[in-house]
């Protein structure tokens, strides 16, 4: 069940990140970003994005259900993009990007993911999380172990993670003193 958010411009914050309502302000900017080959090539589709397919995209995002999407901000600055999709009744799956190259592997990164997973497993009825890296991208597979992941199966191309509450609760708990930074 999605929440109805209206107006609102900040669903919520957490570590002084606020995870915003894509506005048609952003669509641009993200497109960008999610355009640059050092992010496109670690997503699952990997073609490039028109402003038509863009622009197309942002409009249909009000009326998917089980699907949420945020455009990141730090300091009143657009920096990346998360989401979460639900395809089945526990479980959501979880994706982000940080395409502000000021804070491209910077710990915000880990600020985000920690707020998302919390959000999730506080707004929504499900019991795990789980995720979809690009073998070949160690460092995304680095953090996702950071925030609790643990692998369930992989392939030639892909590692599938997941995580429960409690394996999250733990990662969380190692990380704390880094968080604090950003209380």
């Amino acid at each position: 069940m999605k929440p109805c958010w209206g107006t609102m411009t900040v669903i919520f914050k957490r570590y002084q990140i606020e995870f915003r309502v894509i506005k048609q302000d952003d669509i641009e900017q993200l497109r960008q970003w999610r355009n640059r080959e050092d992010i496109r090539l670690m997503m699952v589709d990997q073609s490039e994005i028109s402003v038509e397919q863009q622009q197309a995209w942002f409009e249909r995002l009000p009326t998917q259900t089980n699907r949420y999407h945020f455009a990141l901000w730090f300091r009143d600055q657009l920096i990346g993009y998360a989401n979460a999709s639900s395809s089945d009744a526990d479980n959501v799956s979880t994706g982000l990007y940080m395409g502000h190259e000021k804070y491209r592997g910077s710990m915000l990164a880990i600020c985000v993911g920690v707020g998302l997973s919390e959000w999730c497993f506080e707004q929504l009825p499900i019991t795990r999380i789980s995720a979809q890296v690009a073998h070949h991208n160690q460092a995304a597979l680095r953090f996702n172990e950071s925030l609790g992941y643990r692998v369930v199966e992989q392939n030639e191309n892909w590692v599938f993670l997941s995580k429960t509450q409690n394996e999250f609760e733990q990662a969380r708990e190692r990380l704390l003193p880094m968080l604090s930074r950003f209380s």
